[in-house]
């Protein structure tokens, strides 16, 4: 059985805040190739203390990047990113790497990913949460940061479309 290593949240909302105006120079910059968000949120995540997993039986089933040419589709890619958080593992299994999870709108805390969806459940979009804004006790709103269109600590009640909600929890190791 592996041991459970929790996510760095402060780490991976550092990073993000750092980089969501500009670029990391030692990842490739996909804004001309549909966007660049995905690939920021998989640098977060990162930066969050998540191995690059290449474990999985499929490329699909694994998650890292090493250069443009030695990456996978769940690195760049919003629908893939989704299937490998939400597939890798789950209450029941305890395979190496990331352990996420859907969860409610009010359940995010900083470094968990809010995806853009369409009507067919389809990501498009990925964003990370940089700031809980509360009142009292009573959760007003999040701020996030995102590439393609970058944004810094944006106001999540202002972004439009249909969301989904994943917290990241942590990773199993080998």
């Amino acid at each position: 059985m592996g041991k459970f290593i929790k996510y760095n949240r402060a780490e991976a909302t550092k990073y993000a805040t750092k980089w969501a105006l500009s670029r990391n120079p030692a990842y490739k910059d996909y804004e001309k190739w549909d966007g660049d968000c995905t690939n920021y949120v998989s640098q977060c995540v990162h930066a969050g203390g998540i191995p690059f997993d290449h474990e999985g039986n499929n490329i699909l089933k694994q998650w890292y990047w090493y250069s443009d040419m030695n990456r996978t589709p769940s690195w760049t890619g919003a629908e893939p990113f989704y299937k490998y958080l939400i597939g890798n593992n789950t209450d029941d299994t305890q395979n190496f790497g990331v352990y996420a999870k859907e969860v409610a709108y009010n359940e995010l805390e900083l470094g968990d990913i809010v995806q853009l969806i369409y009507e067919n459940d389809l990501a498009y979009h990925n964003m990370i949460i940089t700031d809980v804004i509360l009142e009292g006790n009573y959760l007003i709103d999040y701020l996030i940061c995102q590439h393609t269109y970058d944004l810094l600590n944006y106001p999540l009640s202002m972004k439009q479309g249909e969301k989904r909600y994943i917290k990241i929890l942590g990773y199993y190791e080998s």
